[in-house]
């Protein structure tokens, strides 16, 4: 059913004022972009001229056009502009195909650059990650709040309990966390 051209859809579809889906325009290979330089179509319209000119002397006026200059008529004129246009499209193809590798080199360049960057920042931000956890772990100053500081701390006032707020009358850190 799905390939019938369903009429209701289309007619649907008129009413609505709705465009028909639009089909991406399709992209000129290279060797259409080559064949429409101007030079290069100019030189293989000369050979074709004069390739043509030359067959119908020969065949509706037995050579009576250009006699016995035949020969520099289709070597001049015929096979000189092919062989300028045959060797500019042969160039212009190469020329591309060069451009897309170089083109793809950038790319892979640039992915790699990119990659590397994101090593660098991840790199820098686990090196300050670890240097911030240094400093706090060499830190001589003590978080109250914390279960691991303040697990040594002794209420002044309860019995064996503890009171937010409240440190001990004598405090003295962990032999593990000293400092001197």
């Amino acid at each position: 059913m799905s390939r019938v051209l369903d009429f209701r859809d289309l007619r649907e579809r008129v009413l609505a004022g709705e465009e028909p889906e639009t089909v991406a325009e399709p992209e000129d290979t290279p060797f259409s972009l080559e064949i429409k330089d101007k030079p290069t179509i100019l030189a293989i319209c000369i050979s074709a001229a004069s390739l043509t000119t030359i067959a119908f002397d020969r065949f509706q006026n037995d050579g009576a056009m250009f006699s016995h200059y035949t020969p520099a008529v289709f070597a001049l004129g015929g096979i000189l502009p092919l062989g300028f246009a045959l060797g500019r499209l042969n160039r212009g193809l190469a020329a591309q195909k060069t451009n897309q590798q170089y083109d793809r080199l950038l790319d892979e360049a640039d992915a790699k650059i990119e990659e590397l960057e994101e090593e660098a920042q991840e790199a820098e931000a686990e090196l300050e990650e670890k240097k911030q956890a240094e400093a706090e772990a060499d830190s001589y100053h003590f978080d109250y709040l914390s279960a691991d500081d303040s697990s040594y701390h002794v209420p002044s006032l309860g019995f064996g309990v503890s009171a937010f707020g409240q440190e001990g009358v004598v405090f003295r850190p962990p032999a593990s966390d000293a400092l001197w």
